[in-house]
């Protein structure tokens, strides 16, 4: 049998305990190995990684119906207006109030979920 030749250089190091579990968790966020993740953070310096939540991720996809039903709602009192068959009484209004806090919440979830790694010298 013939042993599989690997590419690059061997370099051990010594690292807290901690470290070693975010460079483990970075790497598979980022599905690298944790030996790419390092190589990547050497060579890259200080770039900012983006880590992929996806537990966010499953959240949003589910909540696509949700928002493909208000967009319809949305449509459907634009079109009535537009007719002349519907006036901008409290219902329609109520609506566009709803989608408004729905968008807000969903901006919000967004920008609490998007996770960034800076690094810095």
């Amino acid at each position: 049998m013939s042993k599989k030749k690997r590419n690059g250089e061997q370099f051990n190091i010594r690292i807290s305990a901690e470290a070693k579990e975010q460079i483990v968790e970075n790497a598979k966020r980022l599905d690298i190995s944790q030996a790419k993740y390092i190589e990547q953070l050497a060579l890259n310096g200080c770039k900012i990684i983006e880590i992929r939540n996806d537990e966010f991720v499953r959240y949003m996809e589910q909540q696509e119906t949700n928002l493909r039903m208000l967009g319809n709602n949305l449509n459907q009192i634009a079109a009535a207006i537009n007719s002349g068959k519907a006036n901008m009484a409290n219902e329609n209004i109520s609506v566009f109030e709803k989608a408004k806090k729905a968008f807000d919440r969903y901006y919000l979830m967004i920008e609490q979920n998007t996770q960034k790694i800076k690094l810095t010298k």
